[in-house]
């Protein structure tokens, strides 16, 4: 177990929210034991779940907080587990994934280097369903091709402010506001978050409302609060399953949602729309966009074609096949995606 001399004021909370993931939270447990320190606690949330979550979460004992709560969703979940938390800063573990041991030693000594920063975060590895490793994920979700340095602020060596753990090769921290760059971009892993819960106008909560993008609003709302910092290493690895995951939702669903969140907390800034109104009516307008194809593309793959076409003329550009697919028949539309359905069945999943 990774321990750190650090001041009670440093303890950490570790929430796990959870449902019907008893076959996979007992990694994400035991890698929390692991990483924790000797005042920090584990809490488990779980969302009602109705497989043996509570069994077996009981064999780890008094070393887990247990707490069962109504099915609300996982924004419902976490908000319970903060308001649960005993300690100042709370760092969230996904049920289905897994931290390296020395996470928390990391980001506990980055948050009492910098009282001034809300939040840290990191990158993270993920193994696919097959088993495949992938190192440095982050990049992937966020796909901004500019240097850290750009995107949040100028960096410092971890090593000018702590040892580096056992193994760990030394790396960069940059410091900085990315209430901006989230207005576009998902740069957070919820799992390798840890931010402060005494944050000036309080903490924010995770919406209860949103089918996806839940954890994008509550990221939104924290870099509002104060700067961030990022640890340009890896600290979690995400794993690859068949399980739902909230990221599964639709195309439509997806721009519907980011749509909802923009106007949440970007659009409801008068400050910031002052100083970047324009780049937020271009985001909103891309959603609105993208918003308004996925609609047209759904109204095709059912077949209901006199409206499908009035939506995509609406639309003016768009694929030529999209073209194409309009001039036939909807009984034809709707077998050509019964059987790219069924071909999607026989290719193996990442």
């Amino acid at each position: 177990m990774t321990h750190s001399i650090l001041m009670d004021t440093f303890a950490i909370s570790i929430v796990i929210p959870t449902y019907n993931r008893a076959a996979l939270v007992v990694r994400a447990v035991s890698s929390a034991l692991q990483a924790m320190g000797p005042d920090d606690e584990i809490v488990v949330i779980d969302d009602d779940s109705t497989d043996d979550t509570a069994q077996v979460i009981a064999r780890f004992g008094d070393r887990v907080r247990y707490i069962k709560a109504p099915h609300g969703g996982a924004g419902a979940a976490r908000n319970l587990g903060i308001a649960a938390a005993k300690h100042r800063l709370v760092a969230f573990l996904d049920s289905d994934d897994e931290w390296f041991a020395d996470k928390l030693e990391l980001q506990r000594h980055v948050m009492r280097h910098r009282p001034d920063i809300a939040f840290c975060f990191s990158d993270f590895a993920v193994r696919d369903r097959s088993g495949r490793a992938l190192s440095h994920y982050l990049r992937n979700w966020h796909n901004d091709p500019r240097p850290w340095d750009q995107i949040l602020g100028p960096g410092f060596r971890y090593s000018s402010i702590a040892n580096l753990p056992s193994g760990r090769k030394d790396f960069p921290v940059y410091v900085g506001s990315l209430y901006l760059p989230l207005m576009t971009r998902l740069y957070i892993g919820t799992f390798t978050l840890l931010f402060r819960k005494d944050l000036p106008g309080g903490t924010p909560s995770f919406p209860v409302d949103l089918p996806t993008y839940e954890d994008w609003q509550f990221f939104g709302e924290l870099a509002r609060r104060g700067p961030g910092a990022y640890l340009d290493c890896e600290t979690a690895i995400q794993h690859g399953h068949n399980m739902p995951r909230l990221t599964d939702a639709d195309a439509l669903i997806q721009a519907m949602t980011r749509i909802k969140l923009l106007e949440r907390v970007w659009g409801s800034d008068s400050g910031f729309l002052a100083r970047h109104g324009n780049a937020y009516r271009e985001v909103i307008d891309d959603q609105q966009q993208r918003r308004q194809f996925h609609a047209a593309k759904k109204l095709l793959k059912a077949g209901r074609m006199r409206e499908a076409r009035a939506a995509f003329a609406d639309i003016g550009e768009y694929p030529l096949h999209y073209r194409v697919l309009l001039c036939a028949p909807g009984s034809v539309v709707r077998m050509l995606v019964w059987l790219v359905g069924k071909l999607r069945e026989f290719v193996p999943a990442s």
